[in-house]
């Protein structure tokens, strides 16, 4: 049976509102000129779930940044309390899809925002539970961003898990709170899994926002055997929507991303991670523009469905845009 009306309910692992509302002068959540998942794009797409990443991008960590970004979380849901509200069980989890609100969640992105270099450990663990305290729940945690951290190696490295990152793995333990792949180096990766059944740890793992390495060879993506570990685990893998890591020329390969997930044996691990984050500061102006025009905001969600509708069932659909997320979240929440 093919889909007719394309209009789910959106859910989306990954973007960064709070860095961008933290750094930059002005900003506001519904400058939809600034960044892809304002306001009124999020309603505009019927996203009802968005998780919002606190992050540390920076080369050296910034804790006060990190409480900035804390601050702007609280912030959404006592200022905007028309617009969003808090996700921190599944009954809400479930409940906000019915919603005409859209549910926020945070996240950390690089556990290096939880402590400065000349810090302890314990003073990340202190933040982590600050932030948990502040935030209700936290759906995932990355241990790096492109760099190295002190907990192991990012994506532009070839570096492992060091000790300080398998403290951490011990630490979050039957937490519920999942290790997200997307920003790891390959050893990182391959080291955090290893780790977590050498020890026999109850941690999940996701890929919050990454595509495939076979479909397009970058870094960023997930190679073929990292990719089945996310999904033999019962994990989650949202897909990307910047150029830069779906294709630099070729719209179509959105698709092409998921189709691929999907042979790989993805049914119950694809959905979005579309990582809408402000371009407009960014050094690197040889990536603009950064998204195509078919994606560059989140109000084009129920068309991004719609244009699959020839390639993907209804059932098929319905998992990418948000049952696979519920499904996730019912078996470790």
């Amino acid at each position: 049976m093919r889909n007719e009306s394309s209009n789910y309910p959106i859910i989306d692992l990954h973007c960064d509102m709070l860095h961008y509302l933290a750094t930059v002068p002005n900003s506001s959540p519904d400058n939809s000129r600034d960044i892809g998942c304002s306001i009124g794009r999020l309603e505009e797409g019927k996203v009802r779930l968005q998780v919002m990443a606190i992050s540390s991008v920076e080369k050296e960590p910034d804790v006060m940044l990190t409480h900035s970004q804390i601050v702007w979380f609280r912030r959404f849901i006592e200022e905007y309390g028309d617009n969003f509200n808090p996700v921190t069980n599944i009954i809400e989890a479930r409940e906000i899809l019915k919603s005409d609100k859209t549910g926020i969640m945070a996240s950390i992105e690089n556990a290096g925002a939880l402590c400065n270099n000349d810090e302890s450990l314990d003073s990340a663990f202190d933040r982590l539970e600050q932030i948990i305290e502040t935030t209700g729940k936290l759906l995932y945690i990355s241990l790096t961003h492109h760099g190295e951290s002190r907990f192991g190696g990012g994506n532009q490295t070839g570096l492992g898990l060091k000790d300080d990152g398998r403290s951490f793995l011990d630490y979050i333990n039957n937490r519920k709170i999942a290790v997200d792949l997307s920003h790891t180096s390959d050893a990182l990766a391959h080291d955090i899994i290893d780790y977590i059944d050498k020890r026999g740890l109850k941690i999940p793992l996701i890929a919050s926002h990454s595509n495939y390495r076979r479909v397009f060879n970058h870094p960023r993506n997930l190679p073929d055997e990292l990719a089945k570990e996310i999904i033999d685990r019962d994990g989650l893998i949202g897909v990307n929507f910047l150029r830069a890591f779906m294709h630099p020329d070729d719209p179509d390969y959105l698709a092409r991303h998921i189709l691929y997930g999907l042979r790989l044996g993805g049914e119950k691990a694809i959905c979005f991670g579309a990582d809408y984050f402000c371009t407009n500061s960014h050094p690197d102006k040889s990536r603009e523009p950064f998204y195509f025009e078919a994606h560059r905001h989140a109000g084009q969600y129920q068309e991004i469905l719609f244009s699959l509708k020839d390639e993907l069932d209804d059932e098929i659909l319905k998992a990418l845009a948000n049952d696979n997320v519920i499904r996730y979240l019912n078996r470790y929440w």
